[in-house]
C-alpha cells in the first residue's frame, strides 16, 4: 500500500497504524543512517535509539500540530490528506528535508547532547572551526555527485601520501599551532584531498580536548529501552486524558499560571481545582508509568508540580502549540 494511502486511513478512520509505524520505521532508518552517534539519544545510535526516533517522528506527525508551511498549525499527517499529498511530498516534509520532522528531532537530540557533554561541545566548536579555515586557507576539489566535499591545500606545490599514524605524530607536535595553520598543514601532510569530517577527526585525534566523561551524567543508569517503555506509558496515559487536561498539561509546560488556565478553560473553577487536576493527572501517569515497568503500586510523595516536571519533559513532542488551542 502507498504511503499516502495508509496516511490517508490512519487521519480518516485510526486505521493502518500499525503499517504506517513500520513506514515511519523504514523512512526514518535510512533518513538517519549516516547521522553519527551524537545526534540520537544518549549518545549512541542503536537500534533501540532509531526506534525511539521513530516513535518520536510518528507522534509527531499524527498529533502535534506545526506551525510552519506546508502544516500551517495542522497535524502534519493531517495536513498531507487535507493537500491531497502524494508520497514523494509525504517523504520529503516528513524525512529527507532539512526541515523535516525527522532531521527537527535529530537536531534537538543534538542540541540536548551538546548541552550535557563538555566533550561533544569541544568536537562542534572544532569541526566549525575547521570550516572556517578550510574556507580561508584552502580549495575545494571537483565535487562528485553525491559525495562529501574535499579539499586541497591552496599553496600548490608537490604533496606526498603518508601513513595517517606519520599525519597524526607531525600534528600531536604542532598541537600549539592555531587551526587556521593546522587545517593546511594537515592537508598537506595527508597528500591528498580531505573532507571536512576527516580533518575533524584528524585534528580531534591529534588535539585531544576534554577527557570523556565515565558516563552520560543525566541517564541515572537507565538504558534505551527503559527510556523507551517509560516514554510509551506516558504517551498511553496522554491519550487517555479530557481535553481540558491536555490543556492543563499543555499550560504548565509553557509556564502558563493558574490565573490564566482558569480564564481560558471553564471547567476550571478555581486554583484549588486546578491544583486537584494537577495531583490527578500526576497520580494517573504514575500509575501507567509504574505499571509498564514493573513497579506495582506507586505512591507519589512530591508536590502536584513537581510530579509532572519530568512527565511534562516526555510530553513535550505531544504538547499542542499555543495557537492551536482552543
Amino acid at each position: 500500500m502507498k504511503l499516502s494511502e495508509l496516511v490517508q486511513g490512519f487521519v480518516e478512520r485510526e486505521d493502518n497504524a500499525l503499517a504506517l509505524r513500520d513506514a515511519v520505521q523504514r523512512h526514518v532508518e535510512r533518513a538517519s543512517r549516516r547521522y553519527p552517534d551524537a545526534y540520537f539519544e544518549l549518545g549512541q545510535r542503536t537500534p533501540e535509539a532509531v526506534e525511539g526516533l521513530a516513535d518520536r517522528v510518528f507522534v509527531s506527525c499524527a498529533r502535534v500540530p506545526k506551525g510552519r508551511f506546508p502544516f500551517l498549525g495542522r497535524q502534519p499527517f493531517a495536513a498531507y490528506v487535507e493537500e491531497d499529498f502524494d508520497d514523494q511530498p509525504i517523504r520529503y516534509h516528513s524525512f529527507y528535508a532539512k526541515l523535516s520532522i525527522t532531521r527537527e528531532l535529530l537536531r534537538d537530540d543534538y542540541a540536548f547532547n551538546l548541552r550535557r557533554d563538555p566533550r561533544l561541545r569541544w568536537r562542534d566548536e572544532l569541526h566549525r572551526a575547521v570550516g572556517a579555515a578550510l574556507k580561508e586557507t584552502c580549495t575545494p576539489t571537483n565535487d562528485q555527485p553525491g559525495a562529501h566535499r574535499r579539499w586541497k591545500p591552496s599553496q600548490p606545490g608537490l604533496s606526498v601520501a603518508r601513513p595517517l599514524e606519520e599525519v597524526h605524530r607531525r600534528l600531536v607536535q604542532a598541537a600549539d599551532r592555531p587551526i587556521a595553520a593546522l587545517v593546511p598543514m594537515a592537508l598537506s601532510l595527508a597528500g591528498q584531498p580531505l573532507s571536512h569530517s576527516q580533518l575533524t577527526n584528524l585534528l580531534a585525534d591529534a588535539l585531544q580536548g576534554p577527557a570523556p566523561e565515565a558516563g552520560p551524567p543525566d541517564t541515572e543508569g537507565r538504558t534505551l529501552p527503559d527510556i523507551l517503555t517509560v516514554r510509551r506509558a506516558v504517551y498511553a496515559a496522554w491519550a487517555e486524558l479530557s481535553g481540558d487536561e491536555q490543556q492543563l498539561i499543555a499550560a504548565l509546560a509553557r509556564g502558563e499560571d493558574y490565573d490564566t488556565l482558569i480564564a481560558r478553560v471553564p471547567s476550571f473553577a478555581n486554583r484549588s481545582a486546578v491544583s486537584r487536576a494537577v495531583s490527578r493527572c500526576g497520580k494517573h501517569f504514575v500509575a501507567r508509568v509504574a505499571a509498564a515497568v514493573g513497579a506495582g503500586d506507586a505512591t507519589p510523595s512530591a508536590t502536584p508540580r513537581s510530579l509532572m516536571e519530568p512527565i511534562i519533559h516526555v510530553l513535550l513532542p505531544l504538547l499542542p502549540e499555543p495557537e492551536s488551542l482552543p
